[in-house]
């Protein structure tokens, strides 16, 4: 504590200081908390964290960028920050008094000084990695800031974390904070109880860019920290709740990790999350759909995603659907090929037609909810097929990480039905093929293989039976063998003549009948 008459000399020396080491960045321009993300910079691919409070330091260190060294004996007055000469010269300004608030870290300095330095050296290493470059030539110096975390000054607390997460965007200096302590500090700091929204953001940012070295992500787990990441998935602060979806889709990059992960209960919060509608988790869905694409290439955990009422499909490119014709007008029917009931008493309008909904009256011609869910996902599918909005080129391929499965993506239940089905429809073998085995695959308990049969997988699949390519009737059979596992799909086979084609198949010469063994022994 001080008192009105205290006089650190880090005060005295900050009065000799140039207009630039005693300017305080702006607050009034600062960005929505909730785009995180995009205050983002990158030095050799890690995440380079630009504080959503100090706008005016994110320009790049070259060509307009200009260098901000902040000083902090002004720094909670809210007075605007200066720009004081050219990039050159703001640099050389700036990094002249690096060393001196390196050395006010020093545990013999006054607490309060130490405090006005951290916070200092935190906001000049926002001016990028020439910045940081000149904060770490001071050997030591990484230990006086890892020393800070314990601080019982919240503010001291958080611009040591924040600087922290400055350097380790810095491979080089990641390795060296991990030397000096800094995971287990952050680690310990992170498990407080009194810990501030502010401090837990800057600290699971700098967990954030250890998870990016996959070497590191196995010190994570031996740590015990996946329960408390886990448990940041359902955190009020949606800047807290964001960098921790980060952390996980990094974490599910190694396959090793997603037993401790859906042990720790991450499934049921990403889904959450995933379904989420409001605009300002765009980037909270994003990185929850990653993490389920990619715990969902082990089979047991993508039958709990499928449990949870979400499928994997295969981005299969928009050209595919390029071939898509939808069905010449007709008397509407069911996505089984079932027949809607025509009305036995004409409308007084003279529009029974046109309008079925005037046959509501009818109890015997309502259709179950089945039906409707499978008429509704084959409208939303169909509609966006002939649009063509149902895929995009970059779609799956803006994930983070250069090891992201960037071939599926995770839909809804009733629309990921409808869009495998519409899938095995169109002509590109390959997408055929994926489709066909997506749909084994997710036929996992008995709502997921009576879907499939309402929105008219069965059929479709049968004729895919004869088809030329034989990966495709490999697929298929593998699809068939699944949906057989319930009694209504069989009896949809029996229906639609299935077991008088399955013996033609099998009566082929080129048909691989190791591949059609299980499907016959279901259904004949």
């Amino acid at each position: 504590q001080h008192d009105a008459t205290h006089t650190s000399p880090l005060s005295g020396t900050l009065a000799m200081l140039p207009a630039l080491a005693a300017a305080s960045p702006t607050l009034r321009t600062s960005r929505p908390v909730s785009r995180l993300r995009r205050n983002h910079r990158h030095h050799h691919g890690v995440h380079l964290h630009l504080h959503h409070r100090f706008p005016s330091l994110a320009a790049d260190g070259g060509g307009r960028g200009r260098f901000l060294l902040v000083g902090t004996c002004a720094a909670s007055d809210g007075s605007a920050g200066q720009d004081v000469g050219s990039p050159e010269s703001m640099a050389n300004s700036g990094s002249a008094y690096v060393g001196l608030f390196v050395r006010m870290l020093g545990l013999d300095n006054d607490a309060h000084d130490r405090e006005h330095a951290i916070c200092t050296l935190w906001h000049y290493s926002l001016g990028g990695q020439k910045c940081i470059d000149e904060i770490m030539q001071f050997p030591g110096c990484i230990s006086l800031i890892i020393s800070l975390l314990k601080s019982e000054s919240a503010r001291a607390c958080e611009a040591a974390a924040g600087l922290l997460h400055n350097i380790t965007s810095v491979k080089l200096y990641r390795d060296v904070a991990i030397e000096s302590g800094a995971m287990e500090e952050i680690f310990s700091c992170i498990r407080k109880s009194t810990i501030t929204p502010e401090i837990k953001e800057q600290c699971l940012c700098t967990i954030w860019n250890f998870s990016v070295d996959e070497k590191l992500r196995y010190k994570l787990l031996g740590s015990d920290m996946l329960i408390p990441i886990v448990r940041f998935l359902d955190d009020e602060d949606i800047k807290v709740k964001e960098v921790a979806a980060s952390i996980t889709s990094y974490l599910t990059l190694s396959h090793s990790y997603h037993g401790a992960l859906v042990e720790a209960g991450v499934i049921p919060k990403l889904v959450h999350l995933l379904q989420t509608k409001d605009n300002d988790y765009k980037i909270i869905r994003k990185e929850a759909r990653s993490s389920l694409v990619e715990l969902s290439t082990d089979d047991s955990y993508h039958a709990l995603i499928v449990d949870q009422g979400l499928v994997r499909i295969p981005l299969v490119g928009s050209s595919a659907y390029k071939a898509f014709r939808p069905q010449p007008h007709s008397w509407p029917s069911f996505p089984d090929g079932s027949e809607i009931q025509r009305s036995s008493r004409p409308s007084k309008y003279g529009a029974t037609e046109l309008l079925l909904g005037l046959i509501l009256n009818e109890k015997k011609a309502e259709p179950d909810e089945a039906k409707i869910n499978a008429m509704i996902g084959r409208s939303n599918q169909q509609f966006l097929a002939r649009v063509g909005a149902i895929e995009f080129d970059y779609e799956g391929k803006e994930q983070s990480g250069s090891q992201r499965n960037d071939h599926h993506t995770i839909l809804p239940w009733i629309d990921g039905v409808a869009r495998l089905v519409l899938i095995i429809g169109l002509q590109d073998v390959s997408a055929i093929a994926k489709a066909a085995h997506a749909i084994g695959d997710a036929s996992v308990n008995e709502h997921m293989r009576t879907s499939f049969m309402e929105a008219g997988a069965v059929k479709s699949l049968l004729q895919l039976l004869m088809h030329n390519d034989v990966p495709v009737r490999e697929a298929s059979a593998y699809a068939l063998e699944k949906l057989s596992g319930s009694s209504k799909v069989c009896e949809k086979i029996r229906v639609e003549d299935g077991r008088e084609l399955l013996v033609n198949v099998l009566k082929d010469s080129d048909t691989p009948v190791e591949q059609l063994e299980k499907v016959t022994t279901h259904n004949l």
